[in-house]
């Protein structure tokens, strides 16, 4: 007997050891993760594990087949199982409360024909869009019939076109009885009638964006032509849910409008309304995600409106959940394809319910049950902290999520909101760069400057006049000049002779080559002649500008103010900083050379390098000050810096055309020919040494191949 008690219990606790171990593998079946400011997948703690998959034996109503939608609505959960034409409705406990699928009315029994969505009012009364019959179905609390709502085209049959079917898919009622219908091939927006079914327009249609390309055609193209043109149509709406503003959120399936666009949030007149201040835009995954193989956008199939301006939207191409907050900001991200608890086939419908998200798979015909986390449950609660302007508390919430994730910039973020609500903008500075939160950081920045000046003001100005009164006393009492007569007294031979020494004369000869360049870019016709017929410069004085203009682009990636440096300083390269400067500066004088000799150009490839050079020389002279000016600006007058790094790039190219025309004694069209000649020439250059290289790796590749054949093959 008890042998087969320990039998017994070795069977239980090795049962219990499986179960938690296959638990624990559904867990990791998908990993969570979300994009750091550089647009790359840092992985992140789940924010919610899968608890259970339910199917339509579980409810003792059979198997689901195809189903389409999830609703929420009071402690109810609506399950539309199209292909079984019914709608199904249970409880928090998933008991089944009721079964809609056919109704009396006018003496006769009628059914749902595919319906593909439900809406429920506060009222009580269920909207349902019967998709193949074409109408939209109401009904009040018990499930008897209202009444239905045809096709608007009936109405107004000028306002769609002559292919239009009423193919209901997604419907919202709004507070003010407004009924929103996103309608199978209708390209136009959303459907909007009044809450007797009366057609009221369209709203919130997508941007259409036509290249420049397609327009020029469609002018020129013949009658047959423009017949196969690809229609230019608005994206098509995919899902839609109302907030708790009473606003819509929905999402669109065609890309082609822009990423940025396929989430959209509309007012009543169907204005976007979206909050994009995040560091991505919201759009699901940036590219493929983590560790995945599919390609492509993210095909955005539903969306869901929760607490605090938070809302997820779900994945259909790779089956992820993403959420986002108010802001446009990505909290987190869990699902993925494949087979087991917690992935997906073909994931359709998203709800929130009992506290959990539920996930409906139309392929599985099954709903995927997801539990909260505590990780995901204090970014829900920072959130709403900072919302209802709790920041101490919520920067302290901010910190306990920092416990879980410390590569979250999202979390240092929301410490420095917190931290700049509160007034410390020193430490929000400090946290925003922690999040790499560059539009934080400037309003930190700006805030803190004001207050820096205000303070310091008086102490400033005290300063600037002591200095003022100091250069004005010792310009009266000739102080320069009485210094001047104390060193003429007490120079000493020896320092004489090291004036006229080689070093120094070298220098000074390299210094006034050096400084000429102020003329050359000032009086570029005459400096470029000089540096040519005068020998006015170099080409060491030439290769010192080379090597600063080097430099300052290095200087840019690192000292550039944190608020428009993008540079990953611990991925910097040197060396091929500059590089990317001095190859194609080389570049540009070989192939300028190669062709000018064949153009009757005068100068030569010295001649070239030189003046090249010197018309470089406004880079290094503009973009260091515009660097450390950047270190003190905001985002706001950023403006500014923009256009002194442009003016000084395109004062260089101007400097570089007009010069290559000076020193081959060109006229201004042989100059513009020779300068587009010379870029085409380069572009050439690369490719073919591209080319090369490639070969090159081949011919390795393949002696490679051979050595490791004729190893195995000895052995």
């Amino acid at each position: 007997m008890r042998s087969r008690l320990k039998i017994t219990a070795f069977i239980l606790a090795v049962g219990v050891l499986v179960l938690s171990t296959s638990a624990a593998v559904s867990a990791a079946m998908y990993k969570s993760y979300v994009y750091d400011a550089w647009g790359e997948a840092v992985p992140t703690p789940e924010p919610y594990l899968p608890m259970k998959m339910i199917f339509g034996e579980d409810l003792g109503v059979g198997s689901l087949k195809s189903p389409q939608d999830l609703v929420v609505a009071g402690d109810s959960l609506y399950i539309v199982d199209a292909s079984n034409n019914r709608i199904i409705k249970v409880n928090e406990d998933f008991q089944v409360t009721a079964v809609y699928n056919q109704f009396e009315h006018d003496g006769i029994v009628d059914k749902l024909k595919n319906p593909h969505s439900v809406f429920v009012t506060d009222a009580g009364d269920i909207f349902i869009a019967d998709k193949d019959n074409e109408r939209i179905v109401v009904l009040d609390a018990d499930g008897q019939y209202q009444y239905q709502i045809n096709s608007p085209a009936d109405q107004m049959p000028s306002a769609f076109p002559p292919y239009f079917r009423f193919r209901p898919t997604k419907i919202a009622v709004d507070r003010a009885q407004r009924i929103y219908v996103i309608v199978d091939g209708l390209y136009e927006g959303l459907l909007q009638l009044d809450k007797d079914g009366k057609f009221r327009g369209f709203v919130g249609a997508p941007r259409v964006s036509v290249s420049l390309w397609e327009y020029l055609w469609s002018r020129i193209a013949s009658d047959e032509q423009r017949k196969r043109m690809r229609l230019t149509l608005p994206a098509e709406f995919s899902s839609m849910d109302l907030d708790e503003e009473g606003f819509i959120f929905a999402t669109a399936v065609d890309s082609e409008l822009g990423v940025d666009q396929m989430i959209r949030r509309l007012n009543p007149v169907g204005t976007d309304i979206l909050a994009r201040a995040g560091t991505h835009p919201p759009m699901g995954d940036l590219y493929s995600g983590m560790e995945s193989q599919i390609t492509g956008y993210s095909y955005l199939i539903d969306i869901k409106s929760r607490e605090n301006g938070i809302y997820s939207v779900l994945d259909r191409r790779r089956g992820r959940v993403f959420t986002y907050d108010g802001s446009g900001n990505l909290l987190y991200v869990f699902g993925g394809v494949g087979q087991g608890l917690g992935l997906f086939t073909s994931p359709v419908a998203l709800e929130e319910f009992g506290g959990c998200l539920l996930v409906l798979d139309n392929a599985s015909n099954s709903i995927t049950v997801f539990k909260q986390t505590e990780y995901a449950a204090l970014i829900h609660k920072a959130v709403g902290e900072y919302n209802t302007g709790k920041y101490e508390a919520a920067a302290e919430t901010w910190h306990q999520v920092l416990t879980y994730c410390v590569n979250n910039e999202l979390a240092y973020s929301g410490i420095g909101r917190a931290k700049m609500s509160e007034g410390d903008y020193v430490a929000a500075m400090h946290y925003y760069r922690l999040g790499n939160d560059r539009v934080g950081y400037s309003k930190a920045f700006y805030r803190y400057r004001y207050e820096y000046i205000n303070d310091h003001l008086s102490s400033f100005m005290t300063s600037l006049l002591i200095i003022s009164l100091a250069i004005y006393a010792a310009v009266r009492l000739n102080a320069a000049g009485r210094l001047r007569q104390a060193w003429s007294r007490t120079k000493i031979a020896a320092g004489e002779r090291i004036q006229n020494s080689r070093p120094v004369i070298f220098l000074k000869k390299t210094g006034g080559e050096l400084k000429y360049g102020l003329h050359v870019i000032f009086h570029p016709f005459d400096g470029f002649w000089d540096l040519k017929h005068e020998a006015r410069g170099s080409a060491v004085s030439a290769t010192i500008i080379l090597v600063l203009v080097s430099l300052s682009y290095v200087f840019a990636r690192q000292y550039t103010g944190f608020a428009f440096n993008y540079t990953r300083i611990e991925e910097l390269n040197m060396f091929m900083e500059f590089i990317s400067v001095i190859v194609p500066f080389l570049l540009w004088s070989a192939v300028n050379w190669a062709l000018t000799t064949l153009m009757d150009g005068k100068g030569t490839i010295r001649d070239i390098y030189i003046a090249g050079a010197y018309a470089l020389t406004p880079i290094f002279l503009v973009n260091i000050p515009a660097i450390i000016i950047s270190n003190y600006i905001t985002i706001d007058e950023g403006t500014f810096y923009y256009l002194f790094l442009t003016l000084a790039t395109a004062w260089a190219l101007i400097l570089l055309f007009l010069g290559t025309g000076v020193i081959h004694d060109y006229s201004l069209g042989k100059t513009v020919l020779t300068t587009i000649a010379t870029i085409i020439g380069m572009g050439i250059v690369i490719f073919v040494s591209l080319l090369f290289v490639d070969v090159i790796d081949r011919i390795f590749r393949f002696f490679g191949e051979i050595y490791i054949e004729v190893s195995f093959r000895t052995y």
